[in-house]
């Protein structure tokens, strides 16, 4: 299996909340980086922090490039029953089949502010 179908897994199994299963992607001193919070954690931590993270997520996966040992993925995260979503820009670094490096950058999604509304400037984006 190569690594952009490892993450395929991973992201099916975050979405699932199969939270064992997520070590086997890591290597034991992985290190994964939340960048937007200034937040590092070990794997533990890091499966930890997804398990206990509060109400029901569902995971879209979006798009998903490989270039050697980097996988890039962009997933949208929504919290089912509502209207609060997010997207996830990831980099997974692999090394001998298991992630090394994560880095992490989280966005809310949200309207365009009032004043690129009022002037017209931009429209939405439309996916074909």
């Amino acid at each position: 299996m190569g690594n952009k179908e490892k993450i395929i897994d991973l992201w099916n199994d975050i979405d699932k909340q199969n939270w064992d299963n997520l070590f086997h992607y890591f290597s034991e001193d992985a290190i994964i980086n939340w960048n937007n919070s200034n937040e590092s954690f070990n794997v533990e931590e890091f499966v930890r922090a997804n398990c206990e993270y509060p109400g029901d997520w569902a995971i879209t996966i979006e798009r998903l490039e490989a270039l050697d040992n980097l996988v890039v993925s962009v997933v949208k995260v929504e919290l089912n029953n509502s209207v609060i979503s997010f997207r996830a820009t990831s980099f997974f670094e692999f090394m001998e089949d298991r992630i090394v490096l994560l880095n992490e950058y989280w966005g809310d999604n949200i309207k365009p502010p009032q004043w690129r509304i009022d002037k017209k400037i931009g429209k939405a984006i439309t996916i074909e």
